[in-house]
This record gives structure tokens, sequence and C-alpha cells, in this order.
């Protein structure tokens, strides 16, 4: 049963965003304390200790997976909120009487990076519509809204765009979703940040799980053990397959889908 106060002063942490072309940024997040209704004065306490006051737009329920406007949501309850200026992950929503912020939310740093540009070959505008520098730059400027992983850096070059997110899978989602919108741009290797941690430089690691027919299991070992991954398990099912479990460095991974 979760720990909540439907009787108190408003207390509601903001866990996830998204964005409607309609009515700008929402805020999603559980009440942890306290109900709050549409049109509804609030504070709001930053992630850094800013603190503002704010305004409820409308109120959203969650049926299922869709969302249905309420008059009234309590504590316990998963809502979504508009109305919010710039709102972030770990900003607490609060009574303006009692004003009191939740343990910030950690949020993964990314671990790879990409440069988008814009597609300077001589085929460009043969597939896509969007094309130029400023699209681009609002596309990833929007998606920033509610994708709380990802970091755009603007470089010296202006239709340069160094994106950074949480593996290759998380940048290939983002620029298959750019593609069936119709932004065409040109793409870079990913790159694996490294961090200096205490005076040392070190790199992301990630757990690789693989399945995969006995007869090919020598080949994938030895692919792996070339890209510095180490087995930490393997287990067979008894009908031909077996299970490998590696820490593997994100830099090992890059294309190895791709040589599968």
């Amino acid at each position: 049963v979760p720990d909540v106060d439907p009787n108190g002063p408003l207390q509601m942490q903001i866990s996830n965003l998204d964005y409607n072309s309609y009515v700008g940024a929402i805020a999603v997040g559980r009440i942890t304390r306290g109900t709050i209704r549409p049109n509804q004065q609030v504070v709001v306490v930053k992630y850094d200790g800013e603190v503002h006051k704010a305004k409820v737009g409308i109120v959203y329920g969650y049926l299922g997976l869709e969302r249905h406007e309420v008059k009234e949501a309590s504590a316990g309850d998963i809502i979504a909120i508009t109305g919010m200026e710039a709102p972030n992950v770990s900003d607490t929503l609060c009574d303006p009487e009692n004003v009191e912020a939740l343990p910030a939310l950690s949020v993964d740093e990314p671990t790879v990076s990409m440069t988008f540009q814009v597609n300077a070959s001589p085929f460009a505008g043969k597939e896509g519509k969007y094309l130029t520098s400023r699209q681009l730059k609002e596309r990833l400027e929007r998606e920033l809204i509610h994708n709380v992983a990802l970091r755009v850096e603007e470089g010296t070059d202006p239709e340069k765009f160094k994106v950074s997110g949480r593996g290759e899978l998380h940048l290939s989602v983002l620029l298959e979703n750019m593609r069936r919108e119709g932004f065409e741009l040109a793409v870079s290797r990913p790159e694996v940040i490294f961090r200096e941690i205490d005076g040392e430089v070190c790199e992301p690691y990630e757990q690789l799980t693989v399945d995969v027919e006995e007869q090919h299991q020598g080949a994938i070992m030895e692919d792996l053990g070339a890209r510095k991954g180490e087995l930490k398990d393997m287990v067979p099912d008894g009908k031909g397959r077996v299970r490998l479990d590696y820490v593997i460095p994100s830099r090992g991974l890059i294309g190895f889908q791709t040589e599968l």
C-alpha cells in the first residue's frame, strides 16, 4: 500500500515528462499528499532548489494507458498536469502554505554521443521534407522537453549538434522517429563518453545477455572476448540453446548487433 496522506497539504513530485503541441509540456507524477484540482495555485520547488509560483492547468487521470480529464485527484493517484512552465523531473509541487520538497530523483547520465548534422550530400532532399539546421534544432529542442536522459550541445558549426543519450538504442529510436516524421539528416558514428572520477578516466559498462544456439556459441564468445567482454554466467537450456551473461564496455557493443 503506498505511503500517502490524502488529507495533508499538497505534495507531488514530477517523475516523467511529455509534450503536446496544443498544451505544451505535460508533467507526470504521483501525488504523495493532499489533493489537486484544475486552476489550483501551487508552489514549485525546482530540482536545484529554486522556488516559484505556478497555476495548474488541466489535470489528467489514467485509465489503463489512456488519459482522461478529471476534476480532482488525491494522494496515491498517478496524474498528468499542464500549465507548468519548463517542468523538470524531480520538481516538487507543494501547497503554498506548506512548501516541502521531496528528495531529488537521479537521472542516469548519457553514455554515448553522436553528431546530428544537415545532410550535405548530392542526394539531399530526395527522401525528407525537413532539411535545414533551424528545423533540426527546433526538433531536438522539442525532444528535450520530455526525453529527460537526452543532452544536446551546439558546436562552433551551426549545422552540427552533439546529441548524447543512454546508449545506441536510445539514439537510434530518436533517429527513427525523426525519419518517420520527415526529417533528413546525416549522423556520425557513435562515440562513448568518458568521465574522470576521483582522478581516473572511467568508461561506461553494460550488462549483456545473449541467447544463442550451442553450435554458434564459440563464435559469439570469441567475438565478445575481442570486444573486452567478461563472461559472468552461462546457462544451457537443455534444448540446444545457451544463455550467456556478460559485462562489457559500451564501446565494445558498438556495431555488435550489425555483425550478428
